[in-house]
């Protein structure tokens, strides 16, 4: 049921525009932001952790600053499933560090936040590389993001259907 819903709403989104990611500075009054360390995790309202999120996705999509995103939001030990990557947020970072020197630009499809899951579907184009499509998917314990998944696929050059990934 929550993967139909999944489905569903990256269905039904539209493509957010990187000045429309919110910032939490702008977007969330004071006294309703989460104040303190976010991780190691420790228990978080809704709220809080769409207001986590929302930022998490601004400094690490929008500003590609993958260090703060990182150092921020996520757990020391943080669990990776990519093949290329080791779990633990510092490899993350040292992965990421390299990956996002490249020239690339990240687009913001959709993204979204249920319970303790968060997703991000980013459209990855680079002068070097075919149109890359990314969907990650981000679980939160609490406070802190914990674990990710990832599925990665770039556009063939024989690809015949006009909306292929976006």
């Amino acid at each position: 049921m929550q993967f139909t819903k999944l489905i569903f709403a990256l269905a039904t989104s539209t493509v957010v525009s990187s000045s429309k990611i919110p910032n939490i500075a702008t977007k969330w009054p004071r006294e309703e932001r989460p104040t303190g360390h976010y991780c190691p995790p420790r228990t978080a309202s809704a709220l809080e952790q769409q207001i986590i999120w929302d930022d998490f996705v601004r400094l690490f999509y929008v500003e590609k600053n993958t260090t703060a995103a990182l150092t921020q939001y996520v757990a020391e030990d943080y669990i990776q499933h990519n093949p290329l990557a080791l779990s633990g947020r510092q490899p993350a970072i040292d992965f990421l560090e390299v990956y996002f020197s490249q020239n690339l630009t990240l687009t913001v499809a959709h993204t979204g936040l249920d319970r303790n899951l968060g997703w991000v579907h980013v459209k990855v184009e680079t002068p070097e590389q075919p149109l890359t499509a990314i969907f990650d998917l981000y679980r939160f314990d609490g406070s802190c993001i914990v674990e990710h998944w990832d599925v990665i696929q770039e556009l063939p050059a024989n690809a015949i259907n006009p909306l292929a990934f976006f």
